[in-house]
């Protein structure tokens, strides 16, 4: 009897221990994939306020340039702007390429985003 009884001890034990196995598989692929959705939802928190900031100050700049707009006349502002290239060359250069630095920015980016999205 002893013998019959560790024949079938023997199975069972190792289908016990398979299960053990496989449901520590299953738990530490379960807090992977948590960990994992955890970070991606962390780096979008950080992305989305970066992208509030520079909407933010993009748009109180438009503001400014609306008010001003407003205030002077066309041909006032761009005598105001031919004067101001004429006395910081350097740094119009610089701002005129970091608006198209910008411009080209968000043109890549639409026209990436209309190809991924019609694939």
């Amino acid at each position: 009897m002893s013998t019959l009884t560790s024949l079938l001890d023997s199975p069972v034990s190792k289908i016990a221990d398979f299960g053990r196995e496989a449901a520590d598989t299953l738990d530490s692929a379960r807090r992977e994939t948590a960990g994992g959705l955890h970070a991606a939802a962390s780096s979008i928190r950080k992305g989305s306020k970066s992208i509030e900031n520079f909407a933010e100050t993009t748009a109180k700049t438009l503001d400014e340039a609306g008010s001003y707009v407003k205030k002077h006349d066309l041909k006032r502002a761009v005598g105001d702007s031919r004067q101001l290239v004429r006395r910081y060359p350097g740094e119009s250069i610089a701002f005129a390429a970091g608006v198209g630095f910008l411009a080209g920015f968000a043109i890549r980016r639409m026209t990436h985003a209309c190809v991924k999205t019609a694939a």
